[in-house]
C-alpha cells in the first residue's frame, strides 16, 4: 500500500494573505490570479497586483476555480458561473439547517 506525503500552509483565520501568498498555495503564477481579478472572481484588496491582499473567500474560490480548471478543463468564464452556483447552494442550504 502506497502512502503519499501531504503538505500543507497554516493560515490564520482572520488575516488577508498576500498575492505571493496565494499563489504559493494555490501553486499558480501571478498572473493567473491576475486573470481571476479581470474575470471578476477575486476581488482583492489594494491599488495594484503589489500590493494586493485576498480574504478567505477569495482563497477558497481561487482553490475551487483551480481544480475546476486541472480537472475539468473549463475556462474563466464557466469556472466562474460554478463558483456562484456553489456559493448560492451554500447560502441556500445555510438557511434550510437554521
Amino acid at each position: 500500500m502506497e502512502h503519499d506525503i501531504l503538505n500543507g500552509t497554516i493560515l490564520e483565520e482572520n488575516k488577508e494573505i498576500s498575492l505571493p501568498e496565494l499563489c504559493q498555495v494555490c501553486k499558480v503564477d501571478a498572473e493567473w490570479v491576475i486573470a481571476l481579478v479581470h474575470e471578476g472572481i477575486l476581488e482583492p484588496i489594494g491599488t495594484g497586483p503589489e500590493y494586493w491582499f485576498f480574504s478567505r473567500i477569495a482563497l477558497r474560490r481561487a482553490l475551487i476555480v483551480n481544480r475546476l480548471q486541472h480537472d475539468l478543463d473549463i475556462n474563466l468564464a464557466g469556472a466562474a458561473l460554478v463558483v456562484e452556483l456553489l456559493e448560492e447552494r451554500d447560502t441556500l442550504l445555510a438557511r434550510i439547517n437554521l
